[in-house]
């Protein structure tokens, strides 16, 4: 190396070195940004997709509802029949013909698919809000068919269970079957004077007020994780 460029040549290599540091820096920095990118793109597909179920879960409480209301009507007008009328001639034919909203019920389930997919991925650390984070993973862990609605099936099916021996009769028998029967006279039907009826009918009714009641405390729940995902989805 010739006298006096020793200095020279250290300052070359030392800035060569910073420069080299810098670029490495810059390749670092760049790909945690696209790291964060991907990860901030990844979680806004999971919330626009829970987004998604829980809408669809409001649909699913509205038809629950609207079940529920047709339901309550065709037991108000049973109690109705029942109360008009002692001839079982009269009140039968109409009771049966109400049978097929009565003998059923609905309940409420949410859809839990998006957020499932998103724990089976391990991915709820995805979700940055913790509140939000926190909310759904509640919504999720709830046992919707709780008391409260699994009363609504037993109920049900008891009151089918006791209802359908007491009107089946020979008329209608022969109508089903074209077959006459030794069943008792559609005559001797006296459920119109039965207390364990009008209790099937009572409890019933009890139940859908009690699930409806949970299901306007879920549906405004759902409103607030709605808002809540909104605030953290970017446009």
């Amino acid at each position: 190396m010739e006298t006096g460029k020793t200095g020279k040549y250290f300052k070359y290599a030392i800035g060569e070195i910073i420069l080299v540091m810098i670029g490495i820096l810059l390749a670092l920095q760049v790909n945690d940004w696209n790291t964060k990118r991907l990860l901030k793109s990844k979680e806004q597909v999971y919330l626009k997709q829970i987004r998604i179920s829980l809408n669809n879960d409001l649909e699913s409480i509205k038809e629950v509802k609207e079940f529920n209301a047709e339901k309550a009507s065709y037991i108000d007008s049973t109690f109705i029949v029942l109360e008009q009328s002692s001839n079982p001639e009269k009140y039968v034919p109409l009771i049966i013909n109400y049978m097929s909203v009565m003998a059923e019920f609905n309940v409420f389930e949410p859809n839990t698919i998006a957020f499932e997919n998103m724990i089976a991925a391990e991915n709820i650390d995805l979700i940055t809000n913790m509140d939000l984070r926190k909310k759904l993973s509640l919504y999720y862990q709830k046992d919707f068919v709780n008391i409260t609605q699994e009363r609504i099936k037993e109920q049900t099916r008891k009151f089918v269970d006791d209802i359908i021996p007491k009107i089946t009769n020979r008329q209608l028998a022969k109508q089903l079957t074209t077959y006459d029967s030794h069943l008792p006279d559609i005559s001797e039907t006296t459920i119109h004077s039965d207390p364990q009826v009008y209790a099937h009918l009572v409890i019933m009714i009890a139940n859908m007020d009690a699930q409806n009641e949970l299901l306007d405390t879920t549906t405004e729940e759902i409103k607030l994780l709605i808002d809540l995902i909104d605030n953290n989805i970017q446009s």
